[in-house]
């Protein structure tokens, strides 16, 4: 530790590792489904049913649905679109989901991200 460090006891409490987010859906929510909590996008690893506690993953690398029509780039910040369905490349009123890990040139249905909140 540098001898210039600031230590502040603040009282921060230890409670998840972050790479998921529970949550209890009103609806039943299928495996490999994307699911939008506020600003907050995360893909349920695992079904769950209404009224259940569950969570979905926030962090970490999955095939997404695109237009087959779009070019994405690696590197490429993509976001959700609620209103079509599948990842966007225009922030607009649209939540971050992350980052494409390797490009998804036209022609293909999905593209790699890399999960990031």
């Amino acid at each position: 530790m540098s001898n210039n460090a600031q230590i502040i006891n603040a009282g921060a409490i230890f409670v998840a590792d972050g790479n998921t987010l529970p949550i209890v859906p009103e609806s039943d929510v299928a495996a490999g489904s994307v699911v939008v909590v506020d600003r907050l996008v995360g893909i349920a690893k695992f079904g769950i049913s209404a009224g259940s506690r569950g969570s979905i993953t926030v962090r970490g690398v999955f095939d997404v649905v695109k237009d087959p029509t779009t070019n994405i780039p690696a590197g490429t910040i993509l976001f959700w679109s609620q209103i079509s369905w599948h990842v966007v490349k225009n922030a607009y009123a649209h939540p971050m989901m992350g980052k494409a890990i390797e490009s998804a040139p036209p022609g293909t249905r999905c593209v790699r991200l890399r999960l990031s909140q």
